[in-house]
């Protein structure tokens, strides 16, 4: 998917549906801007690598509802969470945890501010937070997990990232699934043969492909 595709498939799910979720926000989601080197927890990266954009809602459910899973069984882990927006759309699933990792000081802040002030009601799941430090630091919690990454970091980072999801793998049985979009097209988990791409129903690879924002893969580590 082109650059200039998915930014009109953005705005269309910003416009038909987003809009109005961003208004229940006390820091709205939608908003994309660059944070300041000084900012952030670790090595900066490039400038782009510090571009906070949010992924669009119902492309994420949809994407989740693809897993076929038990959320009740699972944590949800999103690496990159910004403002909070994905963790927010999890949490309407009945998730048992919904964690979301920020290597961003001001997006941590705002973040914790938008899940302190959401709507209870609206969320399925309670037990939101947000962790302020780099991903590679991030220890992964026990049990079944979704790990959900939109293009958050560089691929050094996520290279630690994934020795870590091998390893919880291989220390606790259990399943993992991940949800990664990349729009930049970097190759990340492919190498690696314990990364497992993940069949999911053609009916939803196809709506994802005709209605989302993003080429999307899924992958399973630990038990079927």
């Amino acid at each position: 998917m082109g650059y200039y595709s998915r930014q009109a498939r953005i705005i269309a799910h910003y416009v038909a549906y987003d809009r109005a979720r961003d208004g229940i926000e006390r820091w709205p989601t939608g908003q994309s801007r660059t944070v300041a080197a000084a900012d952030v927890v670790g090595p900066p990266g490039r400038l782009q690598d510090r571009r906070y954009e949010a992924f669009p809602r119902l492309p994420l459910l949809w994407a989740l509802q693809a897993l076929d899973i038990a959320p009740a069984r699972c944590t949800f882990v999103d690496y990159g969470a910004g403002r909070g927006r994905a963790l927010l759309t999890a949490a309407r699933l009945p998730f048992r945890r919904c964690i979301g990792v920020e290597f961003s000081d001001s997006l941590h802040a705002e973040a914790c501010e938008n899940i302190a002030l959401y709507p209870k009601e609206l969320l399925a799941c309670r037990d939101l937070e947000v962790r302020h430090l780099n991903a590679a630091h991030f220890v992964l919690p026990p049990g079944d997990l979704v790990l959900f990454f939109y293009n958050p970091f560089t691929a050094e980072v996520l290279d630690e990232v994934a020795d870590q999801i091998e390893a919880a793998a291989r220390t606790d049985r259990r399943a993992i699934r991940i949800v990664y979009v990349n729009p930049r097209k970097t190759a990340l988990f492919f190498g690696r043969p314990v990364f497992r791409r993940l069949p999911v129903p053609l009916s939803a690879r196809a709506k994802l492909a005709l209605l989302g924002a993003g080429p999307v893969e899924f992958f399973a580590v630990g038990a079927a």
